[in-house]
């Protein structure tokens, strides 16, 4: 038996916080609720809308909310299977000095200088994968992590294949402002940067 107990998903939870709670397996929670019909996941609208309002909002029925919240929460219950890639120690990951200044502004204006800065890549937007920047305050056992020019890093394995090679930056200008990616491994990207397969 296990000692820890999973969280149990509910239809009131907001779709960004079941991401955030389970990151392990956000992966896995997106491309559920986007293979559903719940595209809001990449976007703006998760950190706002619960389960509840995006599958009704989008048409669907209170039978097929209830299906969908537990299939995830089956999902939740299966035991992790580590998929990360083969070679951990050839992983290369870099941030550009504007990127470095911005991470850390942001974490002293949050007042959490020792928190964690976590990537990981989601099913969503228009390409079928988008970066995913949070700050965390727990290390994840699970993830890689490592030191970058005084920022803790924590990378989701199941996203490092993608994440391999990429360079961080932050851009603010007249026609855009926030962290860009540059992915040597993507095959095409959305306009806005954010989207890539």
């Amino acid at each position: 038996m296990k000692a820890k107990q999973i969280q149990k998903i509910t239809k009131n939870m907001l779709i960004a916080e079941i991401l955030a709670e389970n990151p392990e397996k956000a992966q896995l929670l997106s491309e559920i609720m986007i293979d559903f019909g719940i595209h809001c996941v990449g976007c703006g609208a998760s950190s706002f809308e619960t389960l509840e309002q995006g599958v009704l909002g989008h048409g669907y029925s209170e039978d097929d909310l209830n299906k969908l919240v537990k299939q995830i929460n089956e999902l939740l219950e299966e035991n992790s299977k580590s998929t990360g890639p083969k070679n951990i120690k050839n992983f290369s990951l870099n941030f550009t000095k504007t990127a470095i200044e911005k991470i850390k502004q942001i974490m002293k204006q949050e007042k959490r200088k020792n928190a964690i800065l976590r990537i990981s890549v989601l099913s969503g937007g228009c390409s079928g994968s988008v970066y995913n920047l949070e700050i965390i305050n727990k290390l994840i056992k699970s993830d890689l992590n490592f030191k970058k020019s005084g920022i803790n890093v924590s990378v989701d394995k199941k996203g490092m294949e993608k994440l391999d090679g990429v360079e961080i930056d932050f851009v603010d200008n007249l026609n855009e402002s926030g962290f860009k990616f540059n992915n040597p491994n993507s095959k095409k990207e959305c306009g806005c940067g954010k989207s890539f397969n």
